[in-house]
Order: structure tokens, then C-alpha cells, then sequence
């Protein structure tokens, strides 16, 4: 019994650790809420058919950033650093990463494994490119 309440406790001690920092969260959505929102096809139009990059790409994204950020993703713009104008590493749950590899390739039957750094990449755009050269290199072999 006291090993549960024990854990329990330091479990309650790391949980803000862990957990997105939700006042970041709301000024990078005040800072984006400056722009127009585009839909998931106007996105893909606008800033990833010019660089070739998939409609089922943008389009995966587009709907799973937000879950793990909570930001919109219809008013991002590649350029969008991921740590200084994002804020990832604080706006997301710590395990975002995770999230993103099983949902890849749940969608795209695709594991990134070690292949994903998200440290070495700087921008939306970055990420982007960085997941078109997976989906390129198996349609490749």
C-alpha cells in the first residue's frame, strides 16, 4: 500500500514535467491567430504542392500536429521555426515524438525508428521534407 501512495505522489511531482506548458501554448495560438486559417486542402495548395510534397502528407500533418501540440496548424507556415516560434518541445506532451513515429506508421505503414531527429530540424518546412524523403525511399524500393 505505501509503495502505491508513493508513486502515486511522485507521479502527481513529475506530471508538470511532462505535460504541455498550456500558457505557451495559448501565446504561440495568440501569435498565430494573427494569420488566416486555411484549410487542409488551401494549406497543401499554398505552401507543399510547390515542393512536391504528397497530399496525404500535408493532409497528416495538418490533422495530427494539433493533437499533440494543440496549435493550429491551418495558420502555420513552413517557415515556422519548430522550437522558437512553435514552441514544440513546451506546447506538446513529452512524448510527442512517440506519437508522431506510431501514427506515421500507422498511416504510411512506415517506421521511422531512429531515423527521426527532431532536434536537427528547424522549421515546419524541415519536417516536412524530412517525412517526404521517408514516404520517397520506400516508394522507391
Amino acid at each position: 500500500m505505501w509503495r502505491l501512495l508513493k508513486s502515486f505522489f511522485y507521479s502527481l511531482k513529475t506530471y508538470p514535467d511532462l505535460s504541455p506548458d498550456l500558457r505557451m501554448r495559448r501565446r504561440v495560438n495568440r501569435m498565430l491567430g494573427d494569420r488566416s486559417r486555411l484549410t487542409p486542402e488551401g494549406w497543401h495548395q499554398k505552401f507543399w504542392q510547390s515542393l512536391n510534397i504528397t497530399p496525404q502528407l500535408s493532409s497528416f500533418i495538418y490533422w495530427h500536429l494539433p493533437s499533440y501540440s494543440g496549435l493550429d496548424c491551418g495558420r502555420i507556415h513552413p517557415s515556422d521555426r519548430l522550437q522558437e516560434d512553435l514552441h514544440l518541445s513546451l506546447v506538446c506532451w513529452f512524448d510527442w515524438e512517440q506519437s508522431l513515429q506510431q501514427d506515421f506508421f500507422t498511416q504510411f505503414e512506415i517506421d521511422l525508428g531512429e531515423e527521426i531527429n527532431l532536434e536537427t530540424l528547424a522549421t515546419i518546412k524541415d519536417l516536412m521534407v524530412f517525412l517526404d524523403r521517408q514516404l520517397l525511399s520506400i516508394n522507391r524500393t
